[in-house]
C-alpha cells in the first residue's frame, strides 16, 4: 500500500483515494471518520484540495455544527415523503419523527469527510457523508463549496 506524508493533510494511505482517519465531535460526541482525499493513482493531489482540508479542519467544529442544522433542517423537510414511501409498516423504522438535532443521531451516522478534486476550477469542495437510515443505497452528503454550505442530498452531489 502506497504511503504519503503530507504537511497540510497528514499521514496518508492510497486505495482508490488518499485517505486517513480523522477524529471530530458529531452530534456532540467524539467519532473517528475517514478523510478521503479524491485522487487517481499517479496524480498529484492539487493544492485547492489541500486548501480546502486546511480551511476545513480550521473551524472543523462550525462546519460539523452547520451541517447538523443543515441535515436537520432536510430531514424535516423531506421527512413526511420518506414516511409515505415506506408506509406505515416501516416507516416508524426507515423515517421516524424527529423533534430536535440530538435525534439525528438515531437516522444519520458520519462516515467520511471527502475532499473532491476541483478538475481546474479551483474550487475548494469539502463533502461530508453521511449513511442514513431513509436512504440506505444512496446515503446522505452536506456539500460545502469555498467554505460556504452549497447544498443538502444523496452522496451524488459530492462522488
Amino acid at each position: 500500500m502506497k504511503k504519503l506524508k503530507d504537511q497540510i493533510l497528514g499521514d496518508l494511505s492510497y486505495e482508490y483515494a488518499w485517505t486517513r482517519p480523522y477524529h471530530c465531535i458529531f452530534l456532540g460526541k467524539k467519532v473517528s471518520v475517514n478523510l478521503v482525499v479524491s485522487c487517481d493513482e499517479g496524480d498529484e493531489i492539487d493544492y485547492s484540495q489541500r486548501e480546502a482540508f486546511q480551511r476545513f479542519d480550521e473551524k472543523a467544529d462550525a462546519f460539523l455544527a452547520q451541517a447538523e442544522e443543515a441535515i436537520f433542517d432536510y430531514y424535516q423537510n423531506n421527512c413526511q415523503e420518506y414516511r409515505e414511501r415506506f408506509g406505515i409498516e416501516f416507516a416508524d423504522e426507515m423515517a421516524p419523527i424527529i423533534h430536535s438535532q440530538s435525534q439525528l443521531g438515531n437516522v444519520v451516522f458520519f462516515t467520511e469527510i471527502f475532499i473532491k478534486q476541483s478538475f481546474g476550477v479551483n474550487e475548494r469542495i469539502v463533502g461530508l457523508l453521511y449513511d442514513c437510515s431513509w436512504e440506505p443505497s444512496l446515503g446522505l452528503a452536506v456539500k460545502f463549496v469555498d467554505e460556504c454550505l452549497d447544498e443538502v442530498g444523496v452522496q451524488d452531489i459530492v462522488l
